[in-house]
């Protein structure tokens, strides 16, 4: 009998205390990953942003994770007092790029809460270049477009040099 009340006493506190990190981690991801995107951009259709993201990647691996996406004032102890915004950030490779989404789902001391806002999309090329896109519709355009052609060497043609101006401090107007 004793032993049936501890444990009836054990169940209702762990009902009580809060969840982990790592379980509001994934509370936060799975709700970022059900948003519609429609809810976003309403020009775009009724499906999941998982579902938007994979597709438009091609199929290619998502990496998801929770960051602080508030700014920090820079004193650890004015920081643990803040309650900053939790963000769901998705990465994904296309072709010559890497692209980001980020999602604000909430606040690290309340958890996930009301209904996820778009923060950013940015396209990163090969060569660390990042576009914002302004919005979520304008991604498959932006991943389809060709790779921003970068001037090479150019050879100096003969007798170029000879067109410079001669230094004007060569002369003296005194």
């Amino acid at each position: 009998m004793i032993h049936c009340l501890w444990l009836l006493l054990l169940t209702v506190w762990l009902w009580g205390q809060p969840p982990s990190a790592s379980e509001r981690e994934k509370t936060a991801i799975q709700l970022a990953k059900s948003q519609l995107v429609s809810s976003f951009d309403r020009s775009l259709p009724r499906v999941s942003l998982e579902f938007f993201l994979k597709y438009e990647g091609g199929g290619a691996p998502i990496k998801w994770e929770v960051n602080d996406c508030g700014e920090q004032a820079g004193n650890p102890a004015i920081d643990h007092r803040l309650d900053s915004p939790m963000c769901v950030e998705a990465d994904f490779d296309k072709d010559h790029a890497t692209v980001t989404v980020v999602v604000s789902v909430g606040t690290f001391k309340t958890g996930p809460l009301g209904a996820p806002a778009l923060v950013s999309v940015t396209i990163t090329d090969r060569s660390g270049l990042i576009r914002p896109v302004h919005h979520l519709s304008d991604l498959p355009m932006e991943l389809h477009r060709p790779i921003p052609s970068v001037p090479r060497n150019i050879p100096v043609q003969v007798g170029a040099l000879s067109s410079l101006p001669p230094k004007l401090d060569a002369y003296c107007f005194f």
